[in-house]
């Protein structure tokens, strides 16, 4: 299988979430495998992005941004981790967001992780908790002893959903959210983001 590294990242931001679904998260804890097929993405970027974290003009987080893509990124928010991995070339500050998993290995252990809740890695911060993914390694390079993407089957055009992002105030009519269609794992449905239905972040 075919782990991702950084010239896998180094192209757009919308690019890179595009053709994240499908691929796999993998995380060894106690050397137990734990795994999810990528669902869901949203793509963030830069100044050309208002949502964008860099906007703020966070000395941190612009130079982590602007940096090596296929590095990753920790953003708290709603005191949760959400796990993000920069982007397109250096000097571009740009990430992308993963926002669900479908779980392919481990579940049990992801559950016992999230405390039996129904929920497991449909959302962002679920699957932060599920994988026990550290903050501690914030800014360091794909891929990790212990963490790593594979490669996966390319997702056909017509299984992807392409929407609106989530729970955002700026920038939240950009279409920059994918997801694959029908997937029970997904955050929120097609259905209720074109129903104008309130959203929500789905942590």
């Amino acid at each position: 299988m075919k782990i991702l590294n950084e010239a896998y990242f180094n192209l757009s931001p919308l690019s890179v979430a595009r053709r994240l679904l499908g691929c796999t998260v993998v995380r060894l804890l106690g050397g137990e495998r734990l795994s999810g097929r990528i669902v869901e993405t949203e793509a963030y970027g830069g100044l050309r992005d208002p949502s964008c974290h860099v906007v703020r003009r966070d000395e941190r987080i612009w130079s982590l941004l602007s940096g090596s893509p296929g590095v990753l990124y920790l953003h708290r928010t709603y005191r949760h981790w959400l796990l993000n991995i920069t982007c397109d070339a250096v000097g571009e500050p740009a990430c992308v967001l993963i926002r669900a998993l479908e779980p392919t290995g481990g579940e049990e252990r992801m559950r016992q992780r999230r405390r039996g809740a129904r929920d497991l890695t449909n959302g962002p911060a679920r699957l932060v908790e599920a994988l026990a993914i550290d903050f501690a390694w914030e800014a360091s390079a794909l891929p990790r002893a212990e963490f790593w993407l594979e490669a996966g089957e390319p997702v056909p055009e017509e299984r992807v959903l392409n929407t609106v992002r989530i729970g955002l105030t700026r920038g939240k009519d950009l279409p920059w959210r994918f997801a694959v269609r029908d997937n029970p794992w997904v955050s929120r449905s097609l259905e209720a983001v074109l129903s104008g239905a309130p959203l929500s972040p789905g942590l």
